[in-house]
């Protein structure tokens, strides 16, 4: 149940319908208390009525009368045996009410202690305590285990739950259970209207004519026949062809009711209980979930980091490892951000409450609420990403808006038909409304933390810092080991560039780092900007006399092959030298072996932007300007076209955007 911390849930008005599920131990009378309540048996299994124990979740329907109409109440029996708690953590899924079943003659049970800490960990804080079999008791036993309930629950949200008196079998407490129930109604909030769809299946059969039908608590938003729908994990798409509640069929449910859907488009074999339906492009599959995790303080040891753990989530149970953030163990009573490394992708929403228990299942360790649905492999120690995910959890929606953007990287491009789909995976990282997102991101843009890389796709500037100094790195790790190479071939750059950030932004990047001055592009290599090639002696003489002559010959500089410090040079010395000279900023090469002064090309910049200033212009206007050649000037607006600072239209030239 996708559930927002209460610092961050809206107000809402007062509602006529609700899911109330049961808890307590096995033989309590859980079973015949709903039966007795609302006339259905809610163990349907034959295993189930020949040994009298619920072994899979059953369902009925109280319809109740209260001060503003009629009160819709579907109900979910869970088991209450310590084998089947798997189950019972299911049933719990997406309900408003509570109602916690004690036998009055056995009194509180080990069940009964480790159902009353997961409703608590769950976040039910609405409910009612039912002593049953009240009939077989004496008033001295009823307030004996009245008082042990008491005790039990005080450190709890059910502290403050009613204890009524109650019998099955003779109807001893059934109106006082009706109108308890009426009242606690009355006093839910109502679910705030959501476009998001979600429904967690706890059922799966098919009706002969009619195909699949899946089961389960609407979560949030509606549900009508016709829409689309996508099955996770395994994303699969599907329709609704019509839905039921409580065997009528209607036009739509919302959520706080119990619903069948009859799905086509999808086979019955590809559906299971623990997956999920909701609005295409709202869940992710992820293997790595971040999440708030608490431990119980009466668990007799550390939950450590990297034990493995079996975490329920909605009705799916998957096995885990734990990863705890920032230290060793969570000890008992404590709380700690942590990883969960799944065996297998599972789908989870921003403040969605689960359940942990130890690798056999023999004991509830704690719960907790998830942070981030979708995250990566994160090193327990790692600091930046420890502050991350603390970011992520905040009660601030614009810190955990800005926090969910830099999670994203450089994932975040909305081409046509998928910005909706986007902001669906923002709401969920953030338990935001995806209308609110666009005042929060323009926000973030007028502070300048959201950088525009083009039409579509959007990085957080803290992300953009990120990959420049691994990029910085990268440069300085490989002239580090090729002291004498000129850098990094620029196609081998920016495909090093693209690996870590995504398809068609590492040029962008590369144009980024030139413009801040962290690399420098020379030829075809970039090198870091303090990157010089060691040199020898006798190299950097010939580099230097290069240099001289090439700078004295102004805008006509010849080949470095009739250079006089080149004579006589061998082909494997010659490349030497146009490797090296590549580097160094005093000189920018044109053609293969032919370079000019930086200076004396910048004063063809000047030029040619003084003749293009909001018009066009011929290389006749250059030549005429410059006083050289048509040769020399066509080698230099070439050269000038290559790096977009000009661009020929037909016998005319203009200035680029970059060059003015």
């Amino acid at each position: 149940m996708a559930t927002a911390p209460a610092s961050i849930r809206p107000p809402a008005a007062r509602r006529t319908a609700c899911i109330l599920g049961t808890a307590g131990h096995i033989d309590h009378g859980k079973s015949s208390l709903v039966k007795a309540l609302t006339g259905t048996d809610p163990d349907r299994l034959p295993e189930e009525k020949a040994r009298g124990m619920t072994i899979e979740l059953g369902f009925a329907h109280l319809t109740l009368r209260g001060a503003g109409g009629e009160l819709d109440v579907g109900i979910v029996d869970v088991p209450g045996h310590e084998r089947f708690v798997k189950t019972m953590v299911a049933g719990a899924t997406g309900i408003d009410l509570g109602m916690l079943v004690v036998a009055a003659d056995d009194g509180v049970m080990p069940q009964t202690r480790e159902h009353v800490d997961i409703l608590d960990l769950l976040g039910v804080g609405a409910g009612l305590i039912v002593i049953n079999k009240s009939d077989v008791a004496t008033a001295d036993r009823i307030e004996e285990v009245r008082g042990q309930i008491t005790e039990l629950v005080a450190e709890t949200a059910l502290a403050d739950w009613p204890i009524v008196a109650s019998s099955a079998r003779t109807g001893l407490g059934l109106d006082e259970i009706r109108s308890s129930i009426a009242r606690l109604i009355a006093d839910l909030p109502q679910r705030t209207s959501s476009p998001i769809f979600r429904l967690a299946i706890d059922r799966v059969f098919p009706i002969h004519g009619r195909g699949t039908v899946v089961t389960g608590s609407v979560l949030s938003g509606t549900v009508a026949p016709g829409i689309t729908l996508e099955l996770q994990p395994p994303g699969l798409t599907c329709k609704v062809r019509e839905v039921q509640s409580h065997g009528v069929a209607l036009h739509d449910v919302a959520a706080g009711r119990r619903c069948a859907l009859n799905l086509t488009g999808i086979d019955r074999e590809k559906i299971a209980r623990g997956m999920e339906l909701s609005t295409p492009g709202y869940l992710t599959p992820a293997r790595y979930v971040d999440a708030q995790v608490r431990v119980l303080s009466h668990v007799e040891k550390p939950v450590r980091s990297h034990q493995q753990v079996r975490v329920s989530l909605g009705t799916c149970e998957e096995m885990a490892t734990l990863v705890v953030f920032g230290d060793s163990e969570i000890t008992p009573g404590g709380r700690a951000m942590a990883q969960f490394r799944f065996e297998r992708p599972v789908v989870a929403a921003f403040g969605q409450r689960f359940i942990l228990r130890n690798e056999n299942a023999q004991t509830t360790l704690g719960g907790g609420i998830i942070v981030r649905p979708v995250s990566r492999r994160i090193r327990g120690n790692d600091a930046a990403e420890i502050e991350l995910v603390t970011a992520a959890a905040s009660p601030e929606p614009l810190r955990r808006y800005e926090a969910a953007l830099r999670r994203a990287w450089f994932e975040l491009q909305s081409t046509t038909g998928e910005s909706g789909r986007i902001n669906l995976r923002l709401s969920c990282a953030t338990g935001l409304d995806a209308a609110d997102l666009g005042a929060l991101h323009q926000r973030l843009e007028k502070q300048g933390a959201i950088i525009r890389i083009d039409a579509g796709r959007v990085v957080h500037r803290a992300v953009l810092d990120a990959v420049s100094e691994r990029a910085l790195a990268y440069l300085r790790r490989h002239h580090k080991s090729n002291p004498n190479e000129p850098g990094v071939q620029r196609d081998r750059f920016v495909g090093w560039l693209e690996q870590r950030t995504a398809a068609g932004c590492g040029r962008w990047m590369l144009a980024r780092l030139e413009s801040a001055g962290k690399v420098a592009t020379r030829g075809p290599y970039v090198a870091h900007y303090e990157f010089r090639p060691a040199l020898s002696p006798e190299d950097a003489d010939l580099l230097e006399r290069a240099i001289r002559e090439i700078t004295a010959a102004g805008f006509d500089p010849p080949l470095l092959a009739v250079l006089k410090a080149a004579a006589g040079l061998s082909e494997a010395r010659m490349k030497v030298l146009e490797d090296t000279a590549k580097c160094d900023p005093r000189v920018v090469q044109i053609a293969p072996q032919h370079f000019i002064s930086s200076q004396t090309l910048q004063k063809m910049k000047d030029t040619v932007r003084g003749l293009g200033a909001g018009r066009s212009f011929k290389l006749a206007e250059v030549r005429d300007a410059l006083g050289l050649s048509r040769r020399v000037v066509q080698t230099l607006l070439e050269h000038l076209d290559r790096v977009q600072f000009t661009k020929r239209v037909g016998d005319e030239r203009v200035l680029l955007e970059a060059g003015q």
